[in-house]
């Protein structure tokens, strides 16, 4: 018997205040640790995770991001990283698509934009930024997450940019269908990896038809592939 559309509404309520409640947690845990994890050995490990990885996988470019306070920071690796192999940072509008820019110094030199996120001054599209650069090995893209479950399922911070720009429902998806071979050719190099503490690594979180996945989380005790759906 298929649910009605008041009980799944119920259970839409539910995940959402699920959601809310966890997020809270999360960032108040994450406040507490601030001035403990900032410079600790914690940063350091996943910075040397992240590398491990990029040796492994060789992508030809690595999407990364700006870590506020609190976040797992891999700044260091992303500016040791730039110099040899092309590393961009996201932007974000609101209501919008994320748009890519360069790192090309000190993360900490950019301007703090929207929310306090540090951005690359001279941005372009996701699908516009990276089909410029060479193929054919993959684009990795490192995804921050409040938490992560063991099928890649991620909890965002809620203003569903990465979701929007590369979930299944997302910009490049939408130009992909609509014929786009340039996003049609990026989609197929994207590779995600999530990143969290591993104290935030969670049993399971709802996920719906529009949610990012990835296939592995990086935390500051190395990366874990995740198990796919009905494994």
């Amino acid at each position: 018997m298929s649910e009605s559309p008041e009980q799944r509404r119920r259970e839409e309520h539910e995940e959402r205040e699920e959601k809310t409640a966890l997020r809270a947690e999360i960032r108040a845990a994450r406040r507490a640790q601030a001035g403990q994890d900032q410079g600790s050995s914690a940063h350091t490990q996943l910075c040397m995770h992240a590398a491990g990885l990029v040796s492994q996988v060789r992508p030809a470019a690595v999407i990364g991001y700006a870590a506020l306070p609190g976040e797992p920071s891999i700044d260091a690796f992303l500016e040791s990283l730039a110099p040899q192999t092309p590393a961009f940072l996201p932007a974000t509008r609101r209501g919008e698509p994320l748009r890519l820019g360069r790192l090309t110094g000190k993360v900490a030199e950019l301007p703090a934009r929207i929310w306090g996120i540090r951005e690359p001054e001279d941005t372009d599209t996701v699908a516009e930024a990276l089909a410029r650069v060479p193929g054919p090995a993959d684009l990795l893209v490192l995804v921050p997450g409040l938490a992560y479950d063991g099928s890649g399922v991620r909890l965002g911070n809620g203003g569903g940019f990465y979701d929007r720009t590369f979930g299944p429902l997302g910009e490049l998806a939408g130009l992909a269908r609509a014929g786009d071979p340039a996003a049609a050719a990026v989609r197929e190099r994207l590779r995600f990896v999530g990143v969290c503490w591993e104290r935030e690594r969670v049993d399971s979180l709802p996920c719906e038809d529009w949610d990012l996945t990835v296939s592995a989380v990086l935390t500051e005790n190395g990366v874990r592939p995740v198990q796919e759906a009905g494994a």
